[in-house]
């Protein structure tokens, strides 16, 4: 079973994975593969990401950079096709496969999206984020047997992170 979490940006995915990581935790370490991918905010306007691994600390990739004249963020699709396929391939051996966040920016990064595939096809569980939207590649994630959606919000977010431990501990013995 994989677990994919959807919602509003800025409602709290990434929170919620992390609360679900630290009940996981506590109960038993777990390896973990994959990435987190986070926004620098106001003051660096970018979008990186990072392996999940804990011993690869400080290991970070730039995936977007705002561009002024153009109005918007301006993807790298090579570190998605280098470094985020990476993330992925490395990550046998994991317990948990971390993918947060699928989104808009990677559509056009083939390599990547086949990774995420089949990563997806592998025995290792996935839990991850889908960024909310219209997102045409997603459908392929979404309509996966093996993929369990939760819809997260403002009402359930502080309640789905016990949910979920519980579900990734009976269905994936995590």
């Amino acid at each position: 079973m994989h677990v994919f979490l959807q919602g509003p940006r800025n409602v709290g995915k990434t929170t919620v994975i992390r609360k679900t990581l630290s009940i996981l935790m506590a109960r038993k370490p777990l390896i973990l593969g994959g990435f987190f991918t986070w926004n620098g905010g106001k003051d660096d306007p970018c979008v990186y990401m990072q392996p999940a691994r804990p011993d690869v600390e400080g290991e970070r990739y730039k995936l977007a950079g705002f561009n002024m004249e153009k109005g918007g963020l301006i993807c790298d699709i090579q570190v998605f096709e280098r470094d985020g396929a990476r993330l992925l391939s490395i990550s046998k051996g994991a317990e948990l496969i971390i993918m947060d966040e699928l989104g808009f920016l990677e559509s056009s990064a083939l390599n990547f999206r086949r990774a995420v595939l089949d990563t997806l096809a592998g025995d290792t569980p996935v839990f991850g984020t889908l960024r909310l939207g219209d997102v045409p590649w997603h459908n392929e994630i979404k309509s996966n047997p093996l993929v369990k959606l939760y819809d997260v919000s403002e009402k359930n977010r502080d309640t789905l992170p016990p949910e979920l431990a519980k579900a990734l501990s009976e269905e994936c013995e995590l």
